[in-house]
């Protein structure tokens, strides 16, 4: 077998060139009226942007609680929930602050 892997004597790949040639130096007006013109044409930047949470500010820590259990009972809460117009903790909390004003 003769040259690598067996198929012959390969290729010849152009030199290099040492110097490349530099860059052009480029106008700032005619870059502000590139971007200018992107924009009236409804291109948005690339560039990330800080994502926030998405929902009202958070005043106080947060946490999550999971509780499994009957269909029925679960479906009354979210029931009573939307029929005052709260969210899940804020029917949670309501019944928390009824007990404690029984004495419980």
């Amino acid at each position: 077998m003769s040259g690598k892997y067996g198929f012959g004597g390969g290729i010849e790949l152009p030199k290099t060139t040492p110097n490349p040639k530099p860059r052009p130096q480029v106008d700032g007006s005619s870059l502000s009226e590139a971007v200018k013109a992107g924009n009236d044409l409804g291109f948005v930047s690339r560039e990330p942007s800080a994502r926030l949470k998405p929902g009202p500010k958070r005043k106080e820590p947060q946490d999550k609680v999971s509780i499994p259990g009957p269909k029925r009972v679960v479906d009354d809460f979210r029931a009573f929930c939307s029929s005052r117009d709260l969210t899940l903790w804020q029917g949670l909390e309501r019944l928390l602050l009824e007990q404690k004003g029984r004495g419980g």
